[in-house]
């Protein structure tokens, strides 16, 4: 797929007005999207959870590339004239919300701006934060509709996106260029690569959990979580796609982070475009961490993001989120990679294996100077 391909994916996915249980207008792209391909098939769990696989032969344990659909926003609750209360369904520090700049999205397709004139903090019996808006004009607006920040549109300037949704759906976008790219390839053996996209990640990975219980992910795949993970000066915008170890919380398959490591030196190595990052990132939490605590064998890849969840820490101002372009291309060929070569245990040898190999080859030197036995 050519970048300018790949790049209106992306700049059209990160611009959607979308919320934790409100992700229609992404799945409704997303399902045009998979009917211009007649090789790709959709389903969806009972939750809403979609799921995109390709006909065709496959081998090999399933490889699932997932990535979540929704993105911290507003949900209204009740419509009075120009007034709406609303809820927030996600993580923004309180300090962001009084006197900030809204905008409605309407089921209508009508759109409004408006400023948050009260802001309730969440609390044992608030679930999520509270706010009353006051909107420009009278809306046809109903329970349900979608509000975010007032925010420009998707940009790129100086090769680095601007948007205002990038957490995930920047990762839907990489996710969508590499399923694209593996069904141009002509494998002998192609892998059983799906993508699985999952709902209201924001609110506590409820989709995933909810994927889980509905059996809607088998149990012998492996699971490569797509996040988009605030940016640190260890790990800066512009160095690559990120091999994620672990998060805030915990840790992911050792096995499957060091297979996929492995793949991206060798792609370093033969790709000098290929940057490439591998880090923790404590700055929020993934799915990759829920998926292992059910059973699964998963792990995380990410982009560096600046501005996380829309908040500018320098300016303590709402801001579009920004990642490079670089990386996500980057990160869509990392991918492609690990599609091609996770089935290929002569080309992503284990660690134990390395290990073991390295004993063969040396343990030699432990006979060279041995202390002598002890004498009674």
């Amino acid at each position: 797929m050519p970048e300018g391909k790949a790049e209106r994916i992306l700049l059209e996915l990160t611009g959607l007005p979308v919320a934790a249980g409100c992700e229609e207008r992404v799945v409704a792209w997303i399902e045009r999207w998979a009917a211009l391909r007649p090789a790709v098939r959709l389903r969806r769990d009972r939750y809403g959870n979609l799921m995109l696989s390709r006909s065709g032969p496959k081998h090999g344990r399933p490889i699932l590339i997932e990535a979540h659909m929704d993105h911290p926003a507003f949900v209204v609750r009740e419509v009075a004239g120009r007034t709406l209360r609303a809820e927030f369904r996600g993580g923004v520090r309180d300090a962001y919300f009084p006197d900030a700049c809204v905008r409605l999205h309407a089921q209508s397709g009508e759109t409004c701006p408006g400023r948050i004139t009260a802001f309730r903090p969440r609390t044992a019996k608030r679930r999520f934060p509270e706010v009353t808006v006051a909107l420009e004009r009278e809306p046809r607006a109903a329970s349900g509709d979608i509000m975010t920040w007032d925010l420009p549109g998707p940009k790129v300037r100086q090769g680095r996106l601007h948007a205002p949704a990038c957490d995930d759906l920047a990762g839907v976008a990489a996710a969508l260029a590499a399923f694209d790219l593996l069904g141009r390839k002509r494998l002998k053996r192609p892998a059983d690569v799906r993508l699985l996209f999952t709902r209201a990640e924001e609110i506590g990975f409820i989709g995933a959990l909810g994927a889980c219980r509905a059996g809607f992910i088998p149990k012998t795949a492996r699971i490569i979580a797509l996040e988009n993970s605030k940016s640190f000066p260890d790990s800066p915008i512009g160095a690559g796609p990120i091999v994620r170890v672990g998060d805030r919380a915990t840790v992911f398959d050792h096995r499957l982070t060091y297979a996929l490591g492995g793949i991206a030196e060798t792609l370093a190595r033969r790709d000098k475009s290929f940057r490439w990052q591998r880090k923790l990132m404590p700055g929020g939490v993934c799915e990759a961490g829920a998926f292992v605590e059910l059973g699964y064998t998963a792990t995380c890849l990410c982009l560096p993001l600046g501005n996380y969840h829309n908040m500018n820490e320098s300016t303590g101002a709402i801001e579009p989120e920004v990642i490079a372009l670089d990386d996500y291309h980057g990160l869509i060929k990392l991918l492609v990679a690990a599609a091609v070569r996770l089935n290929d245990t002569a080309a992503t040898p284990s660690l134990r294996s390395r290990l073991e190999r390295l004993f063969a080859e040396r343990a030699g030197v432990l006979s060279e100077r041995l202390a002598p036995r002890n004498r009674r």
